[in-house]
Protein backbone atom coordinates (compact mmCIF):
# COMPACT_ATOMS: atom_id res chain seq x y z
CA UNK A 1 0.00 0.00 0.00
CA UNK A 2 1.68 3.31 -1.10
CA UNK A 3 2.18 5.81 1.87
CA UNK A 4 2.66 8.75 -0.64
CA UNK A 5 0.22 10.33 -3.31
CA UNK A 6 0.41 13.08 -5.53
CA UNK A 7 -2.52 15.50 -6.97
CA UNK A 8 -2.60 18.20 -9.26
CA UNK A 9 -3.19 21.42 -8.27
CA UNK A 10 -5.85 23.35 -10.61
CA UNK A 11 -7.01 26.01 -7.67
CA UNK A 12 -6.18 29.74 -7.97
CA UNK A 13 -4.55 31.64 -5.63
CA UNK A 14 -7.87 33.47 -4.43
CA UNK A 15 -9.48 30.27 -3.91
CA UNK A 16 -8.88 29.57 -0.27
CA UNK A 17 -12.23 28.06 0.40
CA UNK A 18 -11.61 25.85 -2.28
CA UNK A 19 -8.49 24.58 -1.04
CA UNK A 20 -9.85 24.63 2.12
CA UNK A 21 -12.44 22.18 1.61
CA UNK A 22 -10.43 19.98 -0.15
CA UNK A 23 -7.64 19.66 2.15
CA UNK A 24 -10.16 18.36 5.36
CA UNK A 25 -11.92 15.93 2.42
CA UNK A 26 -8.79 14.91 1.87
CA UNK A 27 -7.58 14.40 5.46
CA UNK A 28 -11.22 12.84 5.95
CA UNK A 29 -10.40 10.37 3.45
CA UNK A 30 -6.73 9.72 5.30
CA UNK A 31 -4.43 11.98 3.12
CA UNK A 32 -2.23 14.68 4.64
CA UNK A 33 -0.63 17.56 2.81
CA UNK A 34 2.79 17.30 2.88
CA UNK A 35 4.07 20.02 0.91
CA UNK A 36 2.47 22.17 -1.36
CA UNK A 37 4.87 22.99 -4.44
CA UNK A 38 3.97 24.94 -7.57
CA UNK A 39 1.23 22.53 -9.72
CA UNK A 40 2.04 19.48 -8.05
CA UNK A 41 1.05 18.55 -4.36
CA UNK A 42 2.09 16.03 -2.17
CA UNK A 43 0.03 13.72 0.35
CA UNK A 44 0.79 11.28 3.40
CA UNK A 45 -0.91 8.47 4.70
CA UNK A 46 -2.59 8.81 7.53
CA UNK A 47 -5.60 8.08 9.99
CA UNK A 48 -8.25 9.35 8.39
CA UNK A 49 -9.44 12.23 10.64
CA UNK A 50 -11.39 15.26 11.03
CA UNK A 51 -9.22 18.76 10.27
CA UNK A 52 -9.93 22.19 9.77
CA UNK A 53 -7.78 24.00 7.52
CA UNK A 54 -7.16 27.34 7.04
CA UNK A 55 -5.67 29.55 4.55
CA UNK A 56 -3.54 32.88 4.83
CA UNK A 57 -1.62 35.19 2.58
CA UNK A 58 1.41 37.00 2.37
CA UNK A 59 2.14 39.32 -0.37
CA UNK A 60 6.21 39.96 0.77
CA UNK A 61 6.75 36.08 0.63
CA UNK A 62 9.18 34.56 -2.23
CA UNK A 63 10.22 31.41 -3.30
CA UNK A 64 13.76 33.00 -3.25
CA UNK A 65 14.14 33.93 0.65
CA UNK A 66 16.74 32.28 2.74
CA UNK A 67 14.00 31.32 5.29
CA UNK A 68 10.57 33.10 7.23
CA UNK A 69 10.57 36.22 7.69
CA UNK A 70 10.51 37.92 10.91
CA UNK A 71 6.76 38.68 10.46
CA UNK A 72 5.93 34.98 9.14
CA UNK A 73 7.92 33.52 12.08
CA UNK A 74 5.80 35.81 14.37
CA UNK A 75 2.44 34.91 12.72
CA UNK A 76 4.16 31.02 12.73
CA UNK A 77 3.52 31.72 16.45
CA UNK A 78 0.31 33.48 16.77
CA UNK A 79 -1.31 30.44 14.71
CA UNK A 80 0.10 28.25 17.20
CA UNK A 81 -0.79 29.84 20.15
CA UNK A 82 -4.37 29.39 18.79
CA UNK A 83 -4.31 26.02 18.09
CA UNK A 84 -3.16 25.99 14.25
CA UNK A 85 -0.43 24.55 13.10
CA UNK A 86 1.55 25.42 9.97
CA UNK A 87 1.40 22.41 6.54
CA UNK A 88 2.97 24.29 4.13
CA UNK A 89 3.61 27.31 1.87
CA UNK A 90 2.30 27.57 -1.34
CA UNK A 91 3.84 31.02 -3.28
CA UNK A 92 1.86 33.39 -1.14
CA UNK A 93 -0.33 31.10 0.84
CA UNK A 94 0.44 29.73 3.92
CA UNK A 95 -2.26 26.58 4.62
CA UNK A 96 -2.67 25.73 8.20
CA UNK A 97 -4.45 22.68 9.92
CA UNK A 98 -6.00 22.60 13.36
CA UNK A 99 -7.89 19.15 15.36
CA UNK A 100 -9.46 21.82 17.50
CA UNK A 101 -13.28 22.35 16.27
CA UNK A 102 -13.44 25.31 18.41
CA UNK A 103 -9.87 26.70 17.46
CA UNK A 104 -10.71 30.71 16.70
CA UNK A 105 -10.40 31.22 12.73
CA UNK A 106 -6.80 32.99 11.69
CA UNK A 107 -8.61 34.99 9.26
CA UNK A 108 -11.77 37.53 11.21
CA UNK A 109 -11.74 40.79 8.60
CA UNK A 110 -13.18 40.34 5.54
CA UNK A 111 -12.41 43.29 4.29
CA UNK A 112 -9.10 43.03 5.18
CA UNK A 113 -8.51 39.60 3.59
CA UNK A 114 -9.99 40.61 0.39
CA UNK A 115 -7.42 43.52 0.48
CA UNK A 116 -4.69 40.68 1.38
CA UNK A 117 -5.75 38.90 -1.64
CA UNK A 118 -6.02 41.23 -4.38
CA UNK A 119 -2.62 42.85 -3.02
CA UNK A 120 -1.13 38.98 -3.71
CA UNK A 121 -2.82 38.75 -6.94
CA UNK A 122 -2.07 42.24 -8.27
CA UNK A 123 1.88 41.96 -6.93
CA UNK A 124 2.40 38.27 -9.24
CA UNK A 125 -0.10 36.40 -10.48
CA UNK A 126 -2.14 38.99 -12.44
CA UNK A 127 1.33 40.15 -14.36
CA UNK A 128 1.73 36.27 -14.95
CA UNK A 129 -1.33 35.32 -16.44
CA UNK A 130 -1.18 38.86 -18.42
CA UNK A 131 1.78 38.01 -19.75
CA UNK A 132 0.86 34.43 -20.81
CA UNK A 133 -1.83 36.26 -22.88
CA UNK A 134 0.30 38.36 -24.76
CA UNK A 135 3.07 35.81 -25.27
CA UNK A 136 0.29 33.62 -26.62
CA UNK A 137 -1.12 35.86 -28.57
CA UNK A 138 2.47 36.77 -30.07
CA UNK A 139 3.22 33.02 -30.71
CA UNK A 140 -0.02 32.19 -32.75
CA UNK A 141 -0.45 35.99 -34.51
CA UNK A 142 -0.07 34.15 -37.50
CA UNK A 143 -3.00 31.39 -36.71
CA UNK A 144 -5.12 34.25 -35.42
CA UNK A 145 -4.98 36.78 -38.10
CA UNK A 146 -6.31 33.52 -40.73
CA UNK A 147 -8.80 32.15 -38.00
CA UNK A 148 -10.05 36.39 -38.16
CA UNK A 149 -9.93 36.52 -42.01
CA UNK A 150 -11.09 33.03 -42.25
CA UNK A 151 -8.60 31.84 -44.38
CA UNK A 152 -9.14 28.09 -44.55
CA UNK A 153 -5.82 27.52 -45.59
CA UNK A 154 -3.94 29.32 -43.81
CA UNK A 155 -4.79 27.74 -40.48
CA UNK A 156 -4.78 24.03 -42.07
CA UNK A 157 -1.73 24.08 -44.41
CA UNK A 158 0.17 22.11 -41.87
CA UNK A 159 -0.16 20.12 -38.06
CA UNK A 160 2.42 21.81 -36.71
CA UNK A 161 0.93 25.40 -37.25
CA UNK A 162 -2.46 23.56 -36.46
CA UNK A 163 -1.59 21.98 -32.92
CA UNK A 164 0.10 25.81 -31.89
CA UNK A 165 -2.26 27.40 -33.02
CA UNK A 166 -5.31 25.94 -31.12
CA UNK A 167 -3.34 25.47 -28.03
CA UNK A 168 -2.16 28.96 -28.32
CA UNK A 169 -6.11 29.91 -29.05
CA UNK A 170 -7.15 27.86 -26.44
CA UNK A 171 -4.25 29.27 -23.50
CA UNK A 172 -4.97 32.55 -24.39
CA UNK A 173 -8.75 31.86 -24.28
CA UNK A 174 -7.82 30.38 -20.58
CA UNK A 175 -5.94 33.23 -19.27
CA UNK A 176 -9.14 35.73 -20.13
CA UNK A 177 -11.21 33.22 -18.31
CA UNK A 178 -9.09 33.45 -15.24
CA UNK A 179 -8.75 37.37 -15.34
CA UNK A 180 -12.18 37.64 -15.77
CA UNK A 181 -13.46 34.99 -13.17
CA UNK A 182 -10.96 36.75 -10.67
CA UNK A 183 -12.13 40.44 -11.17
CA UNK A 184 -15.60 39.10 -11.48
CA UNK A 185 -15.08 37.43 -8.12
CA UNK A 186 -13.84 40.08 -6.44
CA UNK A 187 -16.51 42.74 -7.18
CA UNK A 188 -18.83 40.58 -6.35
CA UNK A 189 -16.74 39.56 -2.55
CA UNK A 190 -16.16 43.40 -2.21
CA UNK A 191 -19.93 44.07 -2.22
CA UNK A 192 -21.06 41.24 -0.15
CA UNK A 193 -18.52 42.03 2.84
CA UNK A 194 -19.58 45.64 2.50
CA UNK A 195 -22.78 44.58 2.92
CA UNK A 196 -21.27 42.67 6.47
CA UNK A 197 -20.49 39.34 4.39
CA UNK A 198 -17.90 37.22 3.54
CA UNK A 199 -15.61 36.94 0.60
CA UNK A 200 -18.18 34.25 -1.64
CA UNK A 201 -16.74 30.94 -2.83
CA UNK A 202 -14.65 31.13 -5.84
CA UNK A 203 -16.52 28.57 -7.81
CA UNK A 204 -15.21 25.30 -10.11
CA UNK A 205 -15.57 27.00 -13.39
CA UNK A 206 -11.39 27.91 -13.31
CA UNK A 207 -10.27 24.56 -12.15
CA UNK A 208 -12.45 23.24 -14.78
CA UNK A 209 -10.95 25.26 -17.40
CA UNK A 210 -7.18 24.62 -16.27
CA UNK A 211 -8.38 20.93 -16.20
CA UNK A 212 -9.44 20.90 -19.59
CA UNK A 213 -6.64 22.97 -20.97
CA UNK A 214 -4.25 20.07 -19.56
CA UNK A 215 -6.85 17.63 -21.60
CA UNK A 216 -6.66 19.34 -24.59
CA UNK A 217 -2.72 20.18 -24.62
CA UNK A 218 -2.48 16.18 -24.35
CA UNK A 219 -4.83 15.11 -27.11
CA UNK A 220 -3.63 17.52 -29.46
CA UNK A 221 -0.25 16.36 -28.53
CA UNK A 222 -0.54 12.74 -28.76
CA UNK A 223 -2.80 13.39 -32.16
CA UNK A 224 0.67 15.27 -33.57
CA UNK A 225 2.79 13.28 -33.31
CA UNK A 226 0.52 10.16 -33.73
CA UNK A 227 -0.33 12.20 -37.16
CA UNK A 228 3.24 12.78 -37.87
CA UNK A 229 4.65 9.14 -37.12
CA UNK A 230 2.12 8.34 -39.60
CA UNK A 231 3.89 10.19 -42.15
CA UNK A 232 7.12 8.91 -41.13
CA UNK A 233 8.12 12.06 -39.79
CA UNK A 234 9.96 10.12 -36.65
CA UNK A 235 13.12 12.84 -36.59
CA UNK A 236 10.60 15.59 -36.56
CA UNK A 237 8.93 13.64 -33.41
CA UNK A 238 12.25 12.88 -31.76
CA UNK A 239 13.09 16.25 -31.78
CA UNK A 240 9.75 17.51 -30.10
CA UNK A 241 10.92 14.37 -27.48
CA UNK A 242 13.98 15.40 -27.02
CA UNK A 243 12.70 19.43 -26.69
CA UNK A 244 10.49 18.38 -23.90
CA UNK A 245 13.06 16.88 -22.48
CA UNK A 246 15.49 19.23 -22.04
CA UNK A 247 12.42 22.17 -21.20
CA UNK A 248 11.25 19.73 -18.19
CA UNK A 249 15.44 19.46 -17.19
CA UNK A 250 15.99 23.20 -17.21
CA UNK A 251 12.60 23.56 -14.99
CA UNK A 252 13.62 20.90 -12.58
CA UNK A 253 17.55 22.01 -12.32
CA UNK A 254 16.76 25.77 -11.91
CA UNK A 255 13.95 25.18 -9.14
CA UNK A 256 16.65 22.98 -7.58
CA UNK A 257 19.27 25.79 -7.78
CA UNK A 258 16.57 27.76 -6.19
CA UNK A 259 15.74 25.70 -3.16
CA UNK A 260 19.76 24.91 -2.57
CA UNK A 261 20.46 28.33 -2.31
CA UNK A 262 17.77 28.92 -0.59
CA UNK A 263 18.65 25.90 1.88
CA UNK A 264 22.41 27.74 1.94
CA UNK A 265 20.45 30.74 3.60
CA UNK A 266 21.47 32.64 0.20
CA UNK A 267 20.39 36.41 0.47
CA UNK A 268 16.68 36.75 -2.36
CA UNK A 269 19.24 38.82 -4.97
CA UNK A 270 21.71 36.36 -5.01
CA UNK A 271 19.62 33.59 -5.25
CA UNK A 272 17.54 35.10 -8.15
CA UNK A 273 21.23 36.34 -9.43
CA UNK A 274 22.16 32.74 -9.51
CA UNK A 275 19.05 31.26 -10.57
CA UNK A 276 18.84 33.22 -13.67
CA UNK A 277 22.26 32.59 -14.70
CA UNK A 278 21.56 29.29 -14.36
CA UNK A 279 18.74 29.83 -16.42
CA UNK A 280 20.33 31.38 -19.46
CA UNK A 281 23.39 28.89 -19.40
CA UNK A 282 21.40 25.60 -19.67
CA UNK A 283 18.88 27.09 -22.52
CA UNK A 284 22.12 28.21 -24.12
CA UNK A 285 23.38 25.49 -23.73
CA UNK A 286 20.49 22.06 -24.80
CA UNK A 287 17.96 24.29 -26.12
CA UNK A 288 20.51 26.22 -28.29
CA UNK A 289 22.92 22.77 -29.11
CA UNK A 290 19.79 21.24 -29.80
CA UNK A 291 18.42 23.38 -32.59
CA UNK A 292 21.84 23.98 -33.79
CA UNK A 293 21.84 19.92 -33.99
CA UNK A 294 18.66 20.05 -36.17
CA UNK A 295 20.47 21.89 -38.81
CA UNK A 296 23.43 21.12 -38.74
CA UNK A 297 23.56 17.31 -38.33
CA UNK A 298 21.51 14.59 -39.48
CA UNK A 299 20.41 13.37 -36.18
CA UNK A 300 16.82 14.21 -36.45
CA UNK A 301 16.06 13.44 -39.99
CA UNK A 302 14.00 11.43 -41.04
CA UNK A 303 14.82 7.41 -42.35
CA UNK A 304 15.26 7.61 -45.92
CA UNK A 305 13.25 4.83 -47.38
CA UNK A 306 15.04 4.16 -50.29
CA UNK A 307 17.82 3.08 -47.93
CA UNK A 308 21.40 2.43 -49.80
CA UNK A 309 23.06 5.25 -51.70
CA UNK A 310 26.54 6.20 -54.16
CA UNK A 311 28.41 8.41 -54.84
CA UNK A 312 29.02 9.58 -58.09
CA UNK A 313 30.44 12.81 -59.45
CA UNK A 314 30.70 13.65 -55.93
CA UNK A 315 26.39 13.52 -55.44
CA UNK A 316 24.69 11.31 -53.53
CA UNK A 317 22.01 8.88 -55.67
CA UNK A 318 19.88 5.88 -54.99
CA UNK A 319 21.12 2.05 -55.30
CA UNK A 320 17.03 1.29 -55.73
CA UNK A 321 15.10 4.36 -56.44
CA UNK A 322 11.59 4.61 -54.62
CA UNK A 323 8.75 3.51 -56.88
CA UNK A 324 5.87 5.18 -55.54
CA UNK A 325 6.11 8.20 -57.54
CA UNK A 326 3.08 8.95 -59.95
CA UNK A 327 5.37 10.50 -62.73
CA UNK A 328 8.86 9.71 -62.88
CA UNK A 329 11.55 11.62 -65.69
CA UNK A 330 11.70 9.00 -67.66
CA UNK A 331 7.86 8.27 -68.13
CA UNK A 332 7.62 11.76 -69.09
CA UNK A 333 11.19 12.41 -71.08
CA UNK A 334 11.01 9.17 -72.57
CA UNK A 335 15.08 9.14 -71.98
CA UNK A 336 16.88 7.12 -70.16
CA UNK A 337 18.90 8.00 -67.04
CA UNK A 338 21.85 6.16 -65.49
CA UNK A 339 21.90 7.42 -61.68
CA UNK A 340 18.48 8.59 -60.14
CA UNK A 341 17.93 10.40 -56.75
CA UNK A 342 14.05 10.59 -55.92
CA UNK A 343 12.42 11.81 -52.45
CA UNK A 344 9.29 12.70 -51.65
CA UNK A 345 7.63 14.22 -48.25
CA UNK A 346 4.49 14.37 -46.78
CA UNK A 347 3.61 18.08 -45.72
CA UNK A 348 0.39 19.80 -45.48
CA UNK A 349 -1.76 18.82 -42.75
CA UNK A 350 -4.24 15.99 -41.14
CA UNK A 351 -7.09 18.35 -43.31
CA UNK A 352 -5.11 19.30 -46.24
CA UNK A 353 -2.55 16.82 -47.62
CA UNK A 354 0.38 17.52 -49.03
CA UNK A 355 2.72 15.63 -50.71
CA UNK A 356 5.92 16.92 -52.41
CA UNK A 357 7.72 14.97 -55.10
CA UNK A 358 11.42 15.70 -56.71
CA UNK A 359 13.69 13.48 -59.06
CA UNK A 360 17.06 14.59 -59.52
CA UNK A 361 18.96 12.43 -62.61
CA UNK A 362 21.71 12.39 -64.79
CA UNK A 363 21.11 11.91 -68.38
CA UNK A 364 22.79 9.01 -69.50
CA UNK A 365 26.39 8.43 -67.34
CA UNK A 366 25.94 12.53 -67.28
CA UNK A 367 27.42 14.89 -67.21
CA UNK A 368 23.55 16.90 -67.73
CA UNK A 369 21.50 17.11 -64.70
CA UNK A 370 17.56 16.80 -65.31
CA UNK A 371 15.49 17.40 -62.47
CA UNK A 372 11.25 17.08 -62.05
CA UNK A 373 9.44 18.25 -59.16
CA UNK A 374 6.33 18.38 -58.61
CA UNK A 375 3.77 18.87 -55.58
CA UNK A 376 0.17 17.80 -54.81
CA UNK A 377 -2.87 18.93 -52.44
CA UNK A 378 -5.85 17.30 -52.01
CA UNK A 379 -8.70 19.20 -51.15
CA UNK A 380 -11.50 17.75 -49.33
CA UNK A 381 -14.22 20.81 -50.23
CA UNK A 382 -14.45 23.83 -52.46
CA UNK A 383 -13.62 26.24 -49.96
CA UNK A 384 -10.54 24.78 -48.65
CA UNK A 385 -9.84 24.75 -53.02
CA UNK A 386 -10.64 28.18 -52.91
CA UNK A 387 -8.66 29.07 -50.07
CA UNK A 388 -5.66 27.23 -51.34
CA UNK A 389 -5.61 29.02 -54.45
CA UNK A 390 -6.21 32.11 -53.04
CA UNK A 391 -3.04 31.96 -51.15
CA UNK A 392 -0.66 30.54 -54.03
CA UNK A 393 -2.45 33.23 -56.92
CA UNK A 394 -1.35 35.59 -54.81
CA UNK A 395 1.91 38.23 -55.88
CA UNK A 396 4.61 37.24 -54.37
CA UNK A 397 7.04 40.53 -54.21
CA UNK A 398 10.54 39.33 -53.58
CA UNK A 399 12.83 42.22 -51.87
CA UNK A 400 16.55 42.40 -50.67
CA UNK A 401 17.02 45.02 -47.61
CA UNK A 402 14.11 46.62 -48.73
CA UNK A 403 14.25 46.91 -52.40
CA UNK A 404 11.69 44.80 -54.97
CA UNK A 405 13.88 42.63 -56.65
CA UNK A 406 11.26 41.03 -58.57
CA UNK A 407 7.83 39.50 -58.28
CA UNK A 408 6.61 36.61 -58.50
CA UNK A 409 2.62 35.97 -60.06
CA UNK A 410 0.77 33.11 -61.88
CA UNK A 411 -1.00 33.96 -65.06
CA UNK A 412 -3.81 31.97 -66.57
CA UNK A 413 -3.18 29.90 -69.37
CA UNK A 414 -4.92 27.55 -71.97
CA UNK A 415 -6.05 24.30 -69.38
CA UNK A 416 -7.28 22.14 -72.25
CA UNK A 417 -3.89 21.19 -72.96
CA UNK A 418 -3.29 20.28 -69.44
CA UNK A 419 -6.55 18.06 -68.98
CA UNK A 420 -7.22 20.63 -66.12
CA UNK A 421 -10.23 22.67 -65.17
CA UNK A 422 -7.63 25.55 -65.06
CA UNK A 423 -3.86 26.19 -65.26
CA UNK A 424 -1.64 28.99 -64.12
CA UNK A 425 2.03 29.99 -65.20
CA UNK A 426 4.53 31.33 -62.77
CA UNK A 427 6.21 34.32 -64.03
CA UNK A 428 9.21 36.45 -62.93
CA UNK A 429 7.72 39.90 -63.29
CA UNK A 430 7.23 39.44 -67.06
CA UNK A 431 9.44 36.35 -67.65
CA UNK A 432 7.42 33.28 -67.55
CA UNK A 433 9.32 30.51 -65.61
CA UNK A 434 8.78 26.53 -66.42
CA UNK A 435 6.35 26.46 -63.40
CA UNK A 436 2.96 25.64 -63.67
CA UNK A 437 0.24 25.25 -61.34
CA UNK A 438 -2.75 22.64 -62.41
CA UNK A 439 -6.19 22.80 -61.19
CA UNK A 440 -8.86 20.01 -60.78
CA UNK A 441 -12.03 19.61 -58.59
CA UNK A 442 -10.51 18.13 -55.64
CA UNK A 443 -6.87 18.49 -56.41
CA UNK A 444 -4.15 20.93 -57.38
CA UNK A 445 -0.92 20.43 -58.55
CA UNK A 446 2.34 22.34 -59.05
CA UNK A 447 4.52 20.99 -61.39
CA UNK A 448 8.15 22.20 -61.99
CA UNK A 449 10.28 20.36 -65.22
CA UNK A 450 13.29 21.58 -66.82
CA UNK A 451 11.87 23.05 -70.12
CA UNK A 452 8.37 23.79 -71.41
CA UNK A 453 6.35 20.39 -72.04
CA UNK A 454 5.24 19.36 -75.29
CA UNK A 455 1.52 19.04 -75.98
CA UNK A 456 2.07 15.58 -75.34
CA UNK A 457 3.70 15.46 -72.44
CA UNK A 458 0.83 18.04 -70.65
CA UNK A 459 -1.48 15.11 -71.22
CA UNK A 460 0.76 12.66 -70.18
CA UNK A 461 1.21 15.05 -66.24
CA UNK A 462 -2.40 15.38 -66.29
CA UNK A 463 -3.21 11.51 -66.89
CA UNK A 464 -0.42 10.97 -63.86
CA UNK A 465 -1.62 13.72 -61.59
CA UNK A 466 -5.29 14.70 -61.99
CA UNK A 467 -7.48 12.73 -59.51
CA UNK A 468 -9.14 9.69 -60.76
CA UNK A 469 -12.81 11.02 -60.75
CA UNK A 470 -11.59 13.95 -63.22
CA UNK A 471 -10.00 10.98 -65.26
CA UNK A 472 -13.44 8.76 -65.30
CA UNK A 473 -15.80 12.08 -66.27
CA UNK A 474 -13.01 13.62 -69.44
CA UNK A 475 -12.78 9.49 -71.03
Amino acid sequence: MKNVTYRWNTFQLYDYRGVEEHLSAMAAQGWRLEKASGSLWKYRRAEPASLRYAVTYNAGASRFEPGPTEGEQSLEELCAAAGWEKVSDCSKMQIYSTEDPAAVPLETDEALRLENIHRCMRKSFLPGNIAVLLLMLFIGRDFFLALVTWDLYGMLKNNALLTAGVLCLAEAALQLCLLAGYFLWRRRSRRSVEEGGTCLPAGCGSRWASLGMWVLLVLLVAVFLLSELDRGHRGAVLYFAVYMAFFTLINILMRGTTALLRKKGASKTSNIAWTLAVDVVLCFTLIGGLIWSRYETDWFSDERPTGETYEYRDQNWDVSPRQDFPLTLAELTGEEYGHVRREAEDLGSVFIPQRAYRETALLGDGPKVCGLGYTLWDLSSPALQESLLEDLLEDDPIKFRGMLLTTLRYVPEDPVPWGAEAAYRRYYDEDPSDSWLLVWPGRAASVSPDAEPADAQKALIAARLAPEDWKEETR
